[in-house]
Parts: structure tokens; C-alpha cells; sequence
């Protein structure tokens, strides 16, 4: 009896631990053999723009552009929030990046302080960003309020504006001060809106207006129209009130995984169960104010970070932010607009009471223009929608038979394709904000209207923590590819060849799955090559240097070149020399004026590889590059001498230290990145004994660029802070806050390391 009560606990403990590991099979249906797409044209007001370069229309599904369907990545990057001499480089980045839109509130009481006294110089100089913008082909979104939140103080109305009654209503006396800002941004703007060939294509007006009158916001377009500011699309927040029978306006969402204005940043969220909701808000969840079938999906608050506070920290999570991105593509997006891309500085006197004076957001791009991990990992979903774009907005959301409504589910697959006709992508989603997840093993059945696809052969291995989009009826010019086991990056057409780029999970073998009727020939090396019932299957775990060549019956070739996560992660979709160009490279890129920019922090080697080939090879100043074919790849390689910043660093006591800011910038050398390692509540950069920026401590160093500094304070000295521990602060691990009550505030370490960077001419 003992031996069977022992066999018995093991026979539990081993359920048990599968079950927890939840690796048993399960097989996903979707059902999308009658899709119906009831898209409405024609009825959504824009604003005339006939002699402009592009038309730009809407509808209920989706944005045009000439035409054709238009899915567009929008970034929010406040200009009043960085330093002007950077906001070009800053663009740049945004644009390399995968970004096409510029979004920016313009705060009322950073321009008219004190009242009837007027600011646009300097870091408010709005004609001059948005200039910019034009220049490098980066379209514009304004936020023009009047209120506009943004963690700004009074929401960016000016003091006498907060204290009046009536005021966000149609108060003749509110509306008299608002036609004094809407008339000053009309003439800032003046010649700068797209149909008169500037680069600002939308305005939103007000913001998250619930509780009002739905006829202000009609007041606020036609006081808008008269002072001049006239754009293609006029839009709102999608939990704002109005008239949507007019259709004059398009509502645009948000959501945020980490929410600053919760305890700790918030716990788990429902942002990543392919929901049909709009306003993803705990306090506005289901509050629509319009008939969302006649609106396409859109959003202008994708929060891919979000702002501490005094009492809630958290650190955000790369992962995190990369699967509420796909989230929302899977869920039928077909605008992304994050809030906020690029981190900024809080205007002296005028942030929101307990924030700090940082905006860095824990951004993708941060508040000294460093491009972090989130940047990378969203990247690799701003590649797949500018190539298969068209093909998602034309498509279709289908949904499993009995979604996951519970957030806090961690046994079953999250799920959902867009399908249009016998062809799709199916999201998996197997990441959640706050909670581990567990490995999944799956296989999947949809229902298409000409067949029912069940794939893949074996279980599909879904790790926690991760995301997966896989194909299904992919056309290669004639050929069919029935499915891929492995992730769609980007696709090419070099006028040449035709190239599909996918991405290996993990290395777990991948398998990609052909309709033999439509193919010629193959040429897969390495690959074990099977046929049955029609299908030629090709299946790999790795070595996949070589591309595979698909031969279509009338004889185009086309190529899969599969790639690992890192190389997706480092890769960048942009135009060079006149040709569309997959290139990897580690370091940060940025594409101007012909050149290629590479900056990387602490790294003295380069190396780039560049698909297709240059038409002429790229080459630098005083620098020898080394050059090589890798695969399918031109690379480059350069390396330069190490550099000491030589700066002077004095510890006054453990929770204090001065620099010594330089009078420039070494040679070969784009910042000075100053790396702080501390303990205790927060830590703040003083100048001249003003508060020049903080940091609210979270667990990860603070990295400050000095280049600003450089530029305004040369020979100065920069003094850094640790400020005490306070037991209301939430979110920290508590073994990590009893440690900082022990040892007080420390500054640990801190460093200097210059960011290197080098320039690649492409003619």
C-alpha cells in the first residue's frame, strides 16, 4: 500500500508540474469561413487638399493614402521638452526607427506666460520643429488642447484659465482666450499644413473630454478652421463626447500596460487579450461614446512606457511593450500612435503636482536621446507593418469561439488572426504585464472559405514572456506559402529578386509549408525536404545563413532568409541609395543627407550589413572601412581608437559627487554618457543651484548625456544628489527598499563613457 500511495504522489506531482508548465497540446480553431468586411466609405469628413502630393482619405476599417489602404506609426515627441539644437537628430531617430508621424501637444501656458505675453523662440519654437519634420519626410499630428493633461501643469491651461468658471465650455469668455491661442497657432503654422504642402496632416482637438458638451468640440474645429489651422483629419480622444453622426471628427484610443498614476504602476492588465474594447482605462473601460463600427481602429496613446510618480515606480519592460504592440495589431489597429516615443524635460515651474521634473517616460527614446531595448524590440513589428500594411488594413479580426476574458489566466493561449479572403496572420500572445507565463504547446485549425488549414504538423512551442505571428497563405509572386513557423519581419522588392525575411523563435526548428502546385522549383540547402498530399514541407532548426529560392511556374524566383532574433532586433528597414535596404548593425542608426550615423556607447568596432548590396560601396573620411560579403550581405566593418573623457570627478561624501562639465565634445565622440549607480529615493542633477533634471529610483542606473550641458555650460559643474528613502513609495522590491533604509542614501558608482560614432557616406 505504501509503494501504490508513492506511486500515486508521483503520478500527481508529475500532472501537476505539467500541467503548471501547461505543455500538453491543444489544438486552436478559428473560424473564418464567412468573413464579411462591411467597410463604409465616404462618409468621414477630411479637409480638402486637391493640389497636395498625396490624397489621404478614411473610412470605417481603415486610413487611405491615394487610394489604398494606409496603416501609419505615429510618436509623440513634445518639442517644449528637448532642447531645440537636438531636436533634428532626435527626428532622425524616430523616422530610423520605423516612424512616419510626429505627434506633439502644444502646452497653452508654456506659450502665454504672463498672460498676453507670447513664447514661440527657442525650445517653443513650433514653426521650426515642424520645419524640421518637413525636412527629413516626417509628417505631423498636433495636439492643440486648449487642455491637454500631458502631466503638465493645470493640464496646459495658464493659471487665470484654471481658475475661471466655464472654462472647457462653450463660455464666450473661454472661448475669447482660446481664439487668442488658436489664432497664435495659426499663425505659427501658417503654410506648414499638408495642403499647402507642409507635413501637419492632423490636429486632435481637447483631450479625454468626457464630461462636457458634445457641441464644444464642434465650437473648438470651426474656431480652429478660422484661425488658419487646417488639416486633413481632425481628431479626439476616443472617451471624449461628440457629435459622431457628423462624422467630422475620428476618434483615436490608447492603452497602457504600466499606468503611473497606479500604485506601483498597476498590476495585471486586460491590454493583451486581443480584446474588442477601445479606451483600454480601468475608469473608462467600455465607455463609448460613438459607434465604433463606423470608425477605424486607431490609436494616439499607445503607451509604451508612462510616467512615475514621487510614490509609483516600476520598470518597464521591453517584452512587455513589444507584446502590447502586437496586441494591437492583432486586434485590428490600423493607426499606432505611442505616447510617449521620445522622453523630454519638464519646462521649469510647470509639471504636475508629484511628478518629477524628468518626462523621461522610460521611453524607447529617452530623455537624452538614448535609444533603449523597447526601441529595438518594437522595431521588429514597425518593420512587418510598413511591408504588410496594405494587407492588414484590408483584412478582417476573427476571434476564437470563446475568447479569454480573464487577465489573469495563464493556462490558455491568447489568440486572433486578421484574415482577408484564404490569406492572414495569426497572433499569439503568451505575455502578460505583472505575471510570469508558462510555456504553451499548440497546433491550429482555421477555417478559411476555400479549405480548413490545420498546422503545423508537430506542436508549436510558445514560450512565456514572448509573442508570435505566423503566415498563412503568404503569396511569394505565384508561389503559396501555406504557413511558416516562424515570425514575417519585412519583405523586399530590390527590383532584382524578391526577398521575404522571417524570424526563428528561439531556435525552435522552423517549419515553412509550400502549395506544390504553384511552385517550380526549390532550392533549400540544408533543409529536409518532404512531400505529401500536395505540400512540400521544408523543416530546419539552424544554419541558415543561405537563403531559400522559390521558383514559381512562370519562373520568378523569390527567396526566404530566415533570421535570428538578435539579427531582428538589430535590424532597420530604410531607403539607401535609392533602393529599399534591410540592414544590421548593433549600433543605433540613423539615415540622412546620404549618410549612415552609427552610434554605440563604450564600443570602439563597427559593423554593418546592408541587403542589397550598394550600388556603390559606402565609405568614410580619414577612416578605412573593411569590407566583406556575408551571405546575402554587404558588411562594413571600422574601428576606432579608445577615447578618455579625462573629466574631473569629485566624491563630496556618499550621497553627492560633482563633474566637471568639458568645454566640447571629444573627437569621434557624440555624447558623454555619465552612469549612476545609487540607492535611496530619487536622485537630482543640480546646475547653478537649480534642479536641471532627477531621476526617481526604480532598480536601473540613471544614464545622463552631457552633450546639452556641454552645449550651454561649458566648464561648469553638474552636481548630483541622492535624496532619503520614503516608506510611502510603492512598486519597489521590498528586500531592495529595506536595503536602502540600511545603507542610506549611496551613490554606489558612477562612470563616464563616451558614445562613439562614426559617419558612412553612401555617395
Amino acid at each position: 500500500m505504501e509503494l501504490l500511495s508513492n506511486l500515486r504522489k508521483k503520478y500527481l506531482f508529475l500532472l501537476f508540474l505539467s500541467t503548471s508548465l501547461n505543455l500538453f497540446s491543444q489544438l486552436q480553431i478559428l473560424d473564418a469561413s464567412n468573413v464579411k468586411n462591411d467597410t463604409r466609405k465616404g462618409h468621414i469628413q477630411v479637409q480638402p487638399h486637391p493640389n497636395a502630393k498625396h490624397q489621404f482619405h478614411v473610412n470605417s476599417s481603415f486610413f487611405e493614402k491615394d487610394g489604398s489602404p494606409w496603416f501609419p506609426i505615429m510618436g509623440e515627441f513634445h518639442y517644449n521638452r528637448y532642447p531645440h539644437e537636438f531636436w533634428e537628430e532626435e527626428i532622425i531617430k524616430m523616422k530610423s526607427g520605423g516612424l512616419s508621424i510626429i505627434a506633439t501637444y502644444i502646452f497653452w501656458n508654456a506659450h502665454e506666460n504672463p498672460k498676453d505675453t507670447w513664447n514661440w523662440t527657442n525650445d517653443l519654437d513650433l514653426s521650426k520643429f515642424v520645419e524640421l519634420c518637413k525636412k527629413h519626410d516626417m509628417l505631423v499630428w498636433l495636439r492643440i488642447g486648449p487642455w491637454s493633461h500631458g502631466e503638465q501643469k493645470y493640464g496646459g491651461h495658464p493659471k487665470w484659465i484654471n481658475r475661471m468658471k466655464g472654462k472647457r465650455s462653450n463660455n464666450p469668455v473661454y472661448l475669447k482666450e482660446v481664439t487668442k491661442l488658436y489664432q497664435q497657432i495659426g499663425a505659427q503654422t501658417k503654410k506648414l499644413y499638408y495642403k499647402d504642402g507642409g507635413p501637419i496632416i492632423g490636429v486632435q482637438l481637447e483631450n479625454e473630454y468626457a464630461h462636457g458638451q458634445a457641441e464644444h468640440i464642434d465650437t473648438l474645429k470651426q474656431m480652429a478652421l478660422e484661425s488658419g489651422i487646417i488639416p486633413v483629419y481632425f481628431t479626439i480622444t476616443g472617451n471624449t463626447v461628440f457629435n459622431d453622426t457628423e462624422y467630422a471628427f475620428i476618434p483615436l484610443q490608447g492603452g497602457y500596460p504600466y499606468r503611473g498614476w497606479e500604485k506601483g504602476g498597476g498590476g495585471p492588465t486586460k491590454d493583451f487579450l486581443y480584446g474588442n474594447d477601445q479606451w483600454i482605462l480601468t475608469d473608462a473601460l467600455g465607455k463609448l461614446y460613438y459607434d465604433f463600427s463606423q470608425y477605424p481602429k486607431g490609436l494616439c496613446e499607445q503607451g509604451c512606457g508612462s510616467q512615475m510618480t514621487y510614490r509609483n515606480r516600476f520598470t518597464v519592460k521591453p517584452e512587455v511593450i513589444e507584446a502590447h504592440l502586437q496586441n494591437q495589431i492583432g486586434r485590428g489597429m490600423n493607426l499606432i500612435g505611442y505616447y510617449m516615443f521620445q522622453g523630454g524635460t519638464q519646462m521649469p515651474g510647470l509639471k504636475e503636482h508629484g511628478y518629477p521634473e524628468s518626462y523621461d517616460f522610460q521611453a524607447p527614446i529617452s530623455e537624452f536621446g538614448f535609444l533603449r531595448q523597447s526601441y529595438k524590440n518594437l522595431k521588429i513589428l514597425h518593420h512587418f507593418i510598413r511591408d504588410f500594411g496594405e494587407d492588414l488594413a484590408n483584412s478582417v479580426v476573427i476571434e476564437p469561439a470563446n475568447p479569454i476574458q480573464n487577465e489573469k489566466n495563464t493556462t490558455d493561449l491568447r489568440y486572433v488572426a486578421r484574415v482577408n479572403g484564404n490569406a492572414g496572420f495569426l497572433f499569439l500572445g503568451n505575455t502578460q504585464v505583472r505575471i510570469n507565463m508558462p510555456d504553451k504547446k499548440s497546433r491550429f485549425q482555421i477555417k478559411l472559405p476555400n479549405e480548413v488549414l490545420e498546422f503545423p504538423r508537430k506542436d508549436f512551442l510558445l514560450k512565456g514572456q514572448t509573442t508570435a505571428i505566423l503566415p498563412f497563405n503568404l503569396k511569394l509572386n505565384n508561389a503559396l506559402l501555406k504557413y511558416a513557423t516562424a515570425q514575417p519581419v519585412s519583405r523586399l522588392n530590390t527590383g532584382h529578386e524578391n526577398i521575404l525575411f522571417l524570424m526563428q523563435f528561439d531556435e525552435i526548428p522552423i517549419e515553412l509549408a509550400f502549395d506544390k502546385k504553384t511552385i517550380k522549383k526549390i532550392q533549400a540547402k540544408g533543409w529536409k525536404k518532404e512531400t505529401k498530399n500536395s505540400i512540400v514541407y521544408l523543416t530546419k532548426n539552424k544554419g541558415f545563413e543561405e537563403p531559400v529560392e522559390v521558383t514559381d511556374h512562370n519562373g520568378i524566383i523569390s527567396k526566404i532568409q530566415i533570421l535570428s532574433r538578435k539579427q531582428a532586433e538589430n535590424s532597420w528597414r530604410l531607403e539607401l541609395q535609392g533602393k529599399e535596404s534591410l540592414i544590421i548593425t548593433e549600433s543605433d542608426l540613423m539615415i540622412y543627407e546620404n549618410n549612415l550615423e552609427l552610434r554605440q556607447i563604450d564600443k570602439t568596432q563597427f559593423d554593418i550589413e546592408i541587403y542589397p548590396k550598394p550600388q556603390n560601396d559606402l565609405f568614410m573620411d580619414r577612416l578605412k572601412l573593411e569590407i566583406t560579403n556575408d551571405g546575402i550581405f554587404r558588411k562594413y566593418a571600422a574601428k576606432l581608437n579608445t577615447i578618455e573623457p579625462n573629466i574631473q570627478i569629485k566624491k563630496d561624501n556618499s550621497d553627492k559627487v560633482i563633474i566637471q562639465i568639458p568645454n566640447k565634445l571629444p573627437i569621434n565622440c557624440s555624447d558623454l554618457v555619465v552612469s549612476l549607480d545609487y540607492l535611496g529615493g530619487s536622485a537630482t542633477a543640480k546646475m547653478n543651484d537649480q534642479i536641471v533634471t532627477d531621476h526617481l529610483f526604480h532598480g536601473p542606473e540613471w544614464n545622463l548625456g552631457m552633450k546639452r550641458y556641454i552645449n550651454k555650460f561649458p566648464s561648469k559643474k553638474l552636481i548630483f544628489e541622492i535624496q532619503p528613502w520614503s516608506d510611502k513609495i510603492t512598486g519597489i522590491d521590498k528586500t531592495i527598499a529595506e536595503e536602502i533604509k540600511k545603507e542610506g542614501p549611496i551613490i554606489k558608482q558612477i562612470k563616464i563613457e563616451p558614445q562613439y560614432h562614426i559617419i558612412l557616406k553612401t555617395n
